[in-house]
């Protein structure tokens, strides 16, 4: 049985499958939209993707990331009544770790 994780898509990768979504990328300095997290799914959903927050930054697979931007937001408006000011995190940028 063969348990190997998927090697994450690198940025050569994209630049192969997608040259146009891979050149606004760059020309982002490897910050992504939500519509790049939508496309650079398409190629490889397991691509590990940089969010960082306002408390601290984790790495998660590119189909993760607007489930936990949603945890995220959903925590500081119940917790906080969306109010960043009297805590909570929020979701600062998401970029491809290079």
């Amino acid at each position: 049985m063969n348990t190997a994780m998927p090697v994450p898509c690198s940025f050569s990768a994209i630049q192969g499958k997608n040259p146009a979504l891979a050149k606004k990328v760059k020309e982002q300095h490897y910050f992504l939209t939500v519509e790049d997290c939508e496309a650079l799914e398409k190629i490889d959903r397991h691509t590990q993707v940089l969010v960082r927050c306002g408390g601290g930054r984790f790495t998660c697979a590119v189909q993760s990331v607007k489930h936990f931007i949603h945890i995220i937001n959903e925590h500081r408006k119940e917790v906080y009544n969306d109010d960043i000011m009297k805590g909570g995190d929020y979701v600062r940028d998401v970029s491809l770790p290079m």
